[in-house]
């Protein structure tokens, strides 16, 4: 009986260029974290410069930012991103739930956050794993407002001021920009002078691939808004007065004050 033996595939310059080129179309996760802290870190200097916030709120504002670089990685399937944020929301639900329910002793609150841990882990992320796709409606402008708005929100449901919660906003829409912009960036191909493939699926206004999601992340940004209503004569007072704060911020040193250096 004779056996035909399949010859390897040799694969041509040109091919690997490709393989390589495909591969390496989206930013990783290291690319989109690292990109995101530096963002969120100058950004936070400016904050602590202008007395916007103090320097506990500008260590929540500069956390807060730096994971909203992770955020739209959340369509992404068994990815780091989707792993790192969905245990830092069972993380801090897990932390949350004894501060917000008293319990009568210490063995309970310890199965009260691991129960939380588990429920995220193993219930949640599964589902909604089950019902994303990568590059879908997470990567759109409308996600993008929709987290800003509920970062807004949140801070308020929790009794802090408005311009910390505005911060927050600035600061969540800062990091997912973050994100969308590398993800663009790395889908033009400078060698070959071509675009690819993924190009214009992170930076587009709304994800019409996934209408329910978005119809989903509308209502989310209508319902939002709404729950703003009380403060919309204040918010246009707060941006004023961060502008005349920014507006008095000196972007260059004084040449004056160097000059007794030399």
């Amino acid at each position: 009986m004779i056996r035909l033996i399949e010859q390897p595939q040799t694969l041509s310059v040109a091919d690997v260029v490709s393989i390589h080129s495909e591969i390496y179309s989206v930013a990783n996760f290291a690319t989109h974290f690292k990109a995101s802290v530096v963002v969120s870190a100058a950004a936070s200097s400016v904050i602590l410069a202008t007395n916007l916030a103090g320097l506990n709120d500008m260590l929540v504002l500069f956390i807060v930012g730096s994971l909203a670089g992770l955020l739209p990685d959340l369509d992404a399937d068994k990815s780091r991103s989707l792993n790192s944020l969905f245990s830092i929301f069972a993380l801090c639900a897990a932390i949350s739930l004894p501060l917000a329910i008293e319990f009568n002793s210490l063995l309970t609150i310890w199965l009260s956050g691991i129960g939380i841990y588990l429920l995220f882990m193993y219930a949640l992320k599964p589902i909604f794993e089950s019902y994303t796709i990568h590059r879908g409606a997470s990567h759109s402008l409308l996600s993008v407002i929709m987290f800003a708005v509920i970062s807004i929100n949140t801070p308020l449901f929790l009794g802090k001021a408005l311009p910390f919660s505005l911060l927050c906003g600035v600061m969540v829409t800062l990091g997912m920009l973050t994100h969308l912009i590398l993800d663009e960036c790395y889908a033009v191909d400078i060698n070959n002078n071509e675009l690819k493939s993924s190009f214009g699926s992170a930076l587009k206004p709304i994800a019409t691939s996934a209408p329910l999601a978005s119809t989903l992340q509308l209502a989310v940004v209508l319902l939002g808004s709404y729950l703003l209503h009380p403060h919309y004569e204040s918010i246009p007072e707060v941006i004023q007065h961060w502008q005349n704060r920014l507006s008095d911020l000196p972007l260059l040193p004084d040449l004056d004050t160097l000059k007794q250096f030399y």
